[in-house]
C-alpha cells in the first residue's frame, strides 16, 4: 500500500474540519456563540401575545429562578412573584397564595417559583392545585397575563401548565428521572449531551428554549433587577 501525500492528507483534514465532521470538540465550544435570551424568536413571540405559558423545567441550582426573572423582565410588563422559599428581589411586587385568585392585575406577568412542585396532577381537592386550574385557562384572553412556572419536576405540574407556549430546559435532576413525564424526558435525554462536561457557571448561564417556532440553546444573562 503506497503512502499518502502529506499535502493530501492536509486538505482531508481541513476540508472534514469545515464540514464538522473532524476536529477538537473544545475549540467548537469555544467558538460556537450562542443567541441570547432577548434575541430568540421565541421570546419576540411571547412579547407579542396578549397572554402566555411558560413552563421551566430543570433540577435545584440549575438558574432557573434567575432564568425566570430575566425572561419576566424581557416581556416588558409589571412582574408579580409568588415563591414558597424566598422573597422575590427588591422592586419586584410578592403575591401571597391567597391573592392568585384576585391578583395580579391584568396585563403584568406572574412568576410562580417552584410553586408547582406542591401540586400533584392528580391532587384535585389541594386548593392551589383548584387555583392554578381555574387561572391558567383565562390567562391568555380574560386576563391577558404572561404566566411562567418554574419546577423540578414537570410531572407534578397541573396538568394546565403542560399546554406551555414555550417550555425552557436546564439540565435535570436524576432523583426524578423514573417519574418524569415521558415527553419531556424524551426532550431532556435528546439534548442531555448539552450540559455534559460544563461548568456550574456554564449552566446558570444556559438554556434549552423549545416554542412551536424554534429550539436550541441560548444564553441568559442576569435582570438588570438582581
Amino acid at each position: 500500500m503506497g503512502r499518502i501525500n502529506p499535502i493530501a492528507a492536509l486538505i482531508i483534514n481541513l476540508t472534514l474540519d469545515k464540514l464538522g465532521l473532524f476536529g477538537n470538540d473544545q475549540q467548537e465550544e469555544e467558538s460556537y456563540s450562542e443567541p441570547e435570551l432577548e434575541d430568540t424568536l421565541s421570546v419576540r413571540m411571547l412579547k407579542r401575545k396578549e397572554g402566555s405559558v411558560t413552563l421551566i423545567v430543570g433540577c435545584r441550582e440549575s438558574g432557573k429562578t434567575v432564568l425566570g426573572y430575566r425572561l419576566a423582565e424581557l416581556l416588558g410588563r409589571p412582574i408579580y412573584a409568588v415563591s414558597p422559599e424566598e422573597n422575590p428581589p427588591s422592586g419586584i411586587a410578592e403575591l401571597k397564595f391567597e391573592e392568585l385568585d384576585e391578583q395580579p392585575p391584568p396585563r403584568s406577568t406572574l412568576f410562580l417559583d417552584d410553586l408547582p412542585a406542591y401540586m400533584g396532577s392528580r391532587d384535585y381537592q389541594n386548593r392551589f392545585v383548584q387555583v392554578v386550574e381555574r387561572l391558567v385557562p383565562i390567562v391568555r384572553h380574560k386576563r391577558k397575563l404572561h404566566l411562567i412556572f418554574s419546577t423540578q419536576l414537570a410531572s407534578l405540574s397541573d396538568k394546565y401548565a403542560m399546554d406551555a407556549d414555550c417550555v425552557i430546559f436546564k439540565p435535570p435532576s436524576l432523583l426524578y428521572e423514573d417519574i418524569e413525564r415521558a415527553s419531556v424526558r424524551r426532550r431532556q435525554d435528546a439534548i442531555a449531551h448539552i450540559w455534559e462536561g460544563k461548568s456550574e457557571d456554564w449552566i446558570h448561564r444556559h438554556c434549552y428554549i423549545l416554542s412551536h417556532r424554534e429550539k436550541g440553546l441560548v444564553g441568559v444573562q442576569k435582570p438588570t433587577f438582581m
